[in-house]
């Protein structure tokens, strides 16, 4: 007959476990410790991850997941609304100048929204964005010291650059600019999308131009599923719409996968090795925590053995016995996994500047990528229930 007693092996546990106060606090620096190695290897791990990651996004020259490029309008209209697309940035190139001072300088006058402007890294430390219907524009600091311009809102500058072998000067007025980072190779202009449609009616030329890329639309993305299969997404979204980017054709569009986000080149070079050394690598810290709480768990049921052998007497069975072990396992787990998630972010965070140090080409950076937390407590937990079901047994 099954008697309804749930509240009452409840009650007992959680007064046997009021009644080791000692024991209980040792099993929580036992939890907290386990988590704090957890926490400190995934904060070390994400962290060098995280700037590895930064330092490529500086070598591309921006952060979006991928796009597709020198589209047409219509094409461009048509793709940024589907529905694996999270966000979306537009970007129509212009032009370069290649004169003195620039000759020695890569330099590109183009139109970018917010969005791609964002992920470009061309966010102004002062002033905004160029509005539509001026003749502003936005640049970096080493473009207005090469023209010998002081960073100030409303300076005058004047600009000579190649529109499709055709050179046109035009004059702008300074709205916004930020610092210019030596490691990313290309210096923007940016400048209203009506000033672009104005120049090319000017110079005569006509989207694409000779080369393809004049005033096209560039599409920018960032993918709802993230960066593990940028360009499988990619060529989903084309052939969700009639197009594909292997062979030249009219359904022909070209893309772009950003081989920054190390996630992407996980999933293009998976190595059964590396797979091996990481599962390897976790069942060891596992395994470590796994001895610690073990012990604490162990030794606790050898000392209360009296008072779980009264309980069998008197009709308690194995599972709720189990129970009740691992209801006070949960219960310190509540205690000890926040403590050792706090204090082993923090022992990460000290100790991944002194590890990227003795890297190269690595942003110090420390993480706080909420998968260091949720990783950490799940391993915890899952280490804490796998310690305490031998000395339930």
């Amino acid at each position: 007959m099954k008697v309804s007693n749930g509240r009452t092996i409840r009650r007992l546990g959680w007064r046997s476990m009021r009644a080791a106060k000692t024991r209980n606090l040792i099993a929580i620096l036992a939890i907290a410790l386990t988590t704090v190695l957890f926490t400190s290897l995934f904060t070390i791990a994400m962290s060098i991850n995280d700037g590895f990651q930064q330092s490529n996004f500086r070598q591309v020259g921006g952060f979006s997941h991928g796009g597709f490029k020198y589209l047409t309008e219509e094409q461009f209209n048509e793709l940024k609304d589907d529905p694996l697309i999270e966000q979306w940035g537009l970007r129509r190139f212009l032009g370069m100048p290649t004169e003195v001072p620039f000759n020695k300088s890569h330099v590109e006058v183009s139109y970018a929204d917010a969005n791609y402007a964002h992920w470009a890294f061309c966010d102004p430390i002062e002033g905004r964005l160029p509005e539509e219907g001026t003749d502003e524009a936005a640049t970096d600091t080493a473009v207005l010291e090469l023209l010998g311009i002081e960073p100030e809102i409303g300076a005058q500058f004047t600009l000579t650059f190649d529109v499709d072998g055709r050179t046109t000067t035009q004059t702008f007025t300074l709205c916004g600019w930020w610092e210019r980072d030596e490691a990313i190779v290309a210096s923007h202009v940016l400048i209203p999308e009506s000033r672009v449609d104005a120049i090319l009616d000017e110079v005569g030329v006509t989207p694409p131009g000779s080369n393809g890329m004049i005033g096209t639309w560039n599409l920018d993305v960032m993918l709802k599923s993230g960066s593990r299969h940028i360009e499988q997404d990619l060529n989903q979204i084309l052939a969700d719409h009639g197009y594909q980017s292997e062979t030249a054709g009219d359904d022909y569009i070209d893309t772009g996968v950003n081989w920054g986000y190390t996630g992407a080149q996980l999933s293009d070079n998976l190595d059964p090795i590396v797979v091996a050394a990481i599962a390897a690598m976790l069942l060891l810290i596992i395994f470590t925590g796994y001895l610690i709480i073990y012990n604490v768990f162990q030794i606790s049921v050898t000392n209360d053995i009296r008072f779980y052998g009264l309980l069998k007497t008197i009709g308690t069975t194995p599972r709720q016995l189990g129970w009740i072990i691992r209801q006070q396992a949960l219960t310190l787990s509540l205690a000890g996994i926040p403590l050792g998630l706090i204090v082993g972010w923090f022992i990460g965070g000290q100790i991944t500047p002194a590890i990227v140090s003795q890297l190269e080409g690595i942003e110090p950076v420390t993480s706080v990528s909420p998968v260091i937390f949720i990783g950490a407590a799940l391993f915890s937990l899952v280490t804490v229930l796998l310690s305490c079901r031998k000395p339930g047994r």
